[in-house]
C-alpha cells in the first residue's frame, strides 16, 4: 500500500491522546499530522516522544483550531481524519458556547478534510445517538437558555441533539468523503476519572452490570476505543472498492471496537501486565 496519511484532532484529550499512541505506533500511517492549540501541544509532545515518533509527524499549532480552513492549501493530500474533539465539560458552559464548539467547530473541521480529499472520517460520538431525527435550535431557543452554565440536568436533557447536530453537521460538510464513520461508545472508562465521584460511580457500577447489558451499552475502556478508531480507519484504507459519488456512513459501537482492535488491544494489555 501506498504511504499514508492521517490528520489528528483533539490529541490531547482522554480519547485522542490513545488515538493518536495507535496512529503513531502502526506503520501503515507513515504520515501523521496533528492539528491543536498552543496549550494542547504539551500532552501531545510528551506522547510524540514517548512513542518515539517525532520523525512521521507534522503539527499544527493554531491560536484557534477554528482557524484550520486556512491551512488547507499547506497539505497536498491526506487520507484520514480521526476527530477526537468536542466539549470537555458542557455543563460549565452556556449553550451557545457548547454549540459553538460541539457542531461550529467540527462543522470547520468536516469541511477542512473534505477539502483535502480524505477518504475516511472517524468522529467521536455517543451511544443511541440519532442524527436523521436531530432539529437545530433556533436563535430565540438559544437566547432562552441565557448566558449561564448549563448544569448537569439540562447538558443531559440536551445531550442527543447537540450530538446529533455534530454527526449530521459532519456528514453534509464531508459530502466528497467516501467513509464517514461514527463511533458511538457508552461510558469510557478512563484511568483517572474525568468528572470526579460522577464517573467513579459509573465505572463501578458499570464492572457490575456489563454483562447483563446489551452489547451497544457496554463500557468502553479508552485505549480500546482509541486502537478502534486507528485499526477501523486503516481497514477502510486498505479497501479499493470505488464508491463513485456514494457516502457510505455507518455507526460503531462496542462489538465494532473489538471486532476490529480486540486482539491487539489485548496483547498490548498483556504485554504491559495490565487488566481489561
Amino acid at each position: 500500500a501506498s504511504a499514508q496519511t492521517a490528520v489528528v484532532f483533539g490529541g490531547s484529550g482522554a480519547v485522542g491522546s490513545e488515538v493518536l499512541k495507535s496512529v503513531l505506533s502502526d506503520a501503515f500511517f507513515e504520515e501523521v499530522i496533528v492539528v491543536g492549540r498552543h496549550s494542547s501541544f504539551k500532552k501531545i509532545d510528551e506522547i510524540v516522544s514517548s512513542a518515539e515518533a517525532e520523525s512521521k509527524v507534522k503539527r499544527v499549532n493554531l491560536a484557534r483550531v477554528e482557524d484550520i480552513s486556512t491551512y488547507a492549501k499547506k497539505i497536498e493530500r491526506a487520507d484520514a481524519c480521526l476527530i477526537a474533539l468536542g466539549a470537555s465539560a458542557p455543563h460549565h458552559m452556556h449553550l451557545q458556547q457548547w454549540l459553538s464548539v460541539e457542531i461550529d467547530l467540527i462543522r470547520t473541521i468536516a469541511e477542512f478534510c473534505n477539502t483535502i480529499q480524505v477518504r475516511s472520517i472517524s468522529l467521536l460520538s455517543a451511544v443511541d445517538v440519532e442524527n436523521e431525527s436531530a432539529v437545530p435550535f433556533t436563535k430565540e431557543e438559544i437566547e432562552s437558555y441565557g448566558e449561564g452554565a448549563l448544569g448537569w440536568i439540562k447538558m443531559i436533557i440536551l445531550y442527543m441533539r447537540v450530538k446529533g447536530l455534530e454527526e449530521k453537521a459532519v456528514i453534509e460538510s464531508a459530502s466528497d468523503v467516501q467513509y464517514i464513520r461514527i463511533f458511538q461508545p457508552n461510558t469510557i472508562v478512563t484511568e483517572e476519572p474525568r468528572y470526579g465521584w460522577f464517573d467513579a460511580t459509573l465505572f463501578r457500577l458499570h464492572k457490575l452490570v456489563d454483562r447483563y447489558l446489551p452489547s451497544q451499552y457496554h463500557s468502553v475502556d479508552v485505549r480500546l476505543l482509541g486502537a478502534a478508531m486507528v485499526a477501523d480507519a486503516k481497514t477502510k484504507l486498505q479497501e479499493r472498492e470505488d464508491l463513485g459519488s456514494q457516502q457510505d456512513v455507518a455507526k460503531l459501537s462496542y462489538e465494532d471496537y473489538v471486532s476490529v482492535a480486540g486482539k491487539a488491544f489485548q496483547d498490548r494489555l498483556t504485554a504491559n501486565k495490565d487488566e481489561l
